[in-house]
């Protein structure tokens, strides 16, 4: 491997942490990813965590949480984590959350056109949160 793409790698990944930390995500905390769709998680009042979504860039597309979607949980934004490396690839999403109240609810965040309102989502994800005081 030559230096160029070493350095390359090693530039990546400090976008990577420095993204984290500037999205008010703490190292130590709870990241549920694409493939724990449809799994459980328990959390804690307080507790941030974020919810990172592969999205395609240039097409329109992009995640959003669902209306019925818990209340257990305040929505506290998003970003796109990681850039797609090539124009309209994929890239990834990180959206924020923090538990307000305890309870067993879903998150549901939808992947839509936001301006096709009479069209169902092409995709949707979802996990059962169980939130403790």
């Amino acid at each position: 491997m030559n230096a160029s793409k070493i350095f390359a790698g090693l530039c990546l990944a400090a976008l990577f942490a420095a993204g984290s930390q500037a999205m008010g995500a703490a190292p130590d905390s709870l990241v549920i990813r694409q493939a724990d769709a449809g799994k459980s998680f328990t959390l804690a009042v307080g507790q941030h965590f974020g919810v990172l979504l592969k999205e395609q860039a240039g097409t329109g597309y992009s995640w959003a949480v669902a209306q019925d979607s818990t209340a257990l949980l305040r929505f506290e934004g998003s970003a796109i984590q990681s850039a797609a490396a090539t124009p309209g690839g994929a890239q990834l999403r990180m959206l924020n959350f923090s538990a307000v109240a305890a309870g067993k609810g879903a998150l549901k965040i939808d992947y839509s056109r936001p301006w096709e309102k009479d069209k169902p989502p092409a995709k949707t994800f979802s996990v059962t949160l169980t939130v403790a005081k």
